[in-house]
């Protein structure tokens, strides 16, 4: 007896694309030659229902049935942190940081280019993303999204981006061809390769870094008709291990004790138009020992706190 599928199709062939939208909610038709996003982990939920149970009552026992009272797409995937490998180009990942609720400013000033991502309280931009697996298209129009950024010694700087759309239904399409050439090879997060942190103006060295940007993801499927995907809000959290100094070259406990507003911040990758440079107003929340190789460390629980507003958090690539 023949398979009953000559060429099953394969997972691993897949394209991702993304582009920035003119209107939200309207498809920004992205391409292969232009707009392929090197993704990698990639997690995908195609129709992700919200449903209501219809409540049937009968005569014996069995499901009733539920109707779909929301229908959205979403989709998870990790990007490298690393520059466009010209001062002021934008990264590849730039519309995904837009669609997470950043502004984009690119400064060409000569001998002073950079890129930088601060964040918005309104206006959000919103992406088209392509994701075609082996033949089957799926687009997810007016997408937005989280982003939590994770930087781990002797590990491969990410970004974890969880987006989400409404739902269409996927269509036949041919992978496409991708144009791969604005995807620059990452760093690995080390000694030779990243900046130490800075705290409160004192310099730390550490082994794990993450930021969370928090934002609250709402799904309108309302009569009027409103569907889309919104950022109603956002929490930032954040968490750094860094070797502990003597106390009184750097006591975390007491900053955390007083609540003061601080600086931190640190970079990515040491070569031009390649670097990251990650800039965040903390409070520190929750100190607490840790140890780094049998070393005393503290892992520095924190919140990214808006002074002028929006503040909180920038990511330049220099």
């Amino acid at each position: 007896m023949p398979n009953v599928l000559a060429n099953p199709r394969n997972w691993k062939t897949k394209a991702i694309l993304a582009k920035l939208e003119t209107a939200t909610g309207t498809d920004a038709a992205p391409t292969g030659a232009l707009n392929w996003i090197e993704a990698r982990n990639v997690t995908f939920t195609p129709y992700d229902a919200e449903t209501v149970d219809r409540n049937i009552e009968m005569p014996y026992l069995g499901n009733g049935g539920k109707l779909p009272t929301g229908k959205y797409a979403s989709l998870t995937f990790e990007a490298a942190v690393v520059g466009a490998g010209a001062a002021g180009a934008s990264p590849g990942i730039s519309p995904l940081l837009l669609a997470c609720g950043f502004a984009e400013t690119v400064d060409d000033t000569q001998g002073e280019e950079s890129v930088t991502y601060n964040l918005v309280s309104a206006g959000f931009s919103s992406i088209t993303l392509y994701v075609n697996i082996d033949g089957a298209l799926h687009k997810m129009i007016g997408a937005r999204g989280n982003v939590t950024l994770t930087l781990t010694a002797q590990g491969i700087p990410l970004y974890k981006f969880d987006m989400q759309a409404v739902y269409l239904g996927p269509a036949a399409g041919a992978v496409p061809a991708v144009d791969k050439s604005g995807w620059q090879i990452e760093q690995p997060v080390g000694s030779l390769t990243t900046a130490g942190v800075t705290i409160a103006g004192t310099a730390l060295a550490w082994s794990e870094f993450t930021l969370d940007l928090g934002n609250q993801i709402s799904r309108l499927d309302l009569p009027g008709p409103q569907r889309e995907i919104t950022i109603s809000d956002r929490k930032p959290t954040g968490a750094i291990t860094v070797l502990a100094p003597a106390l009184d070259a750097f006591d975390p406990f007491a900053l955390a004790d007083a609540g003061t507003l601080i600086d931190l911040s640190t970079t990515q990758d040491n070569r031009a138009g390649y670097k990251a440079r990650i800039d965040s107003k903390i409070q520190i929340i929750r100190p607490e020992y840790a140890q780094i190789e049998g070393n005393v460390a503290y892992r520095l629980n924190f919140e990214p706190m808006p002074v002028a507003g929006n503040d909180e958090l920038a990511i330049t690539y220099i």
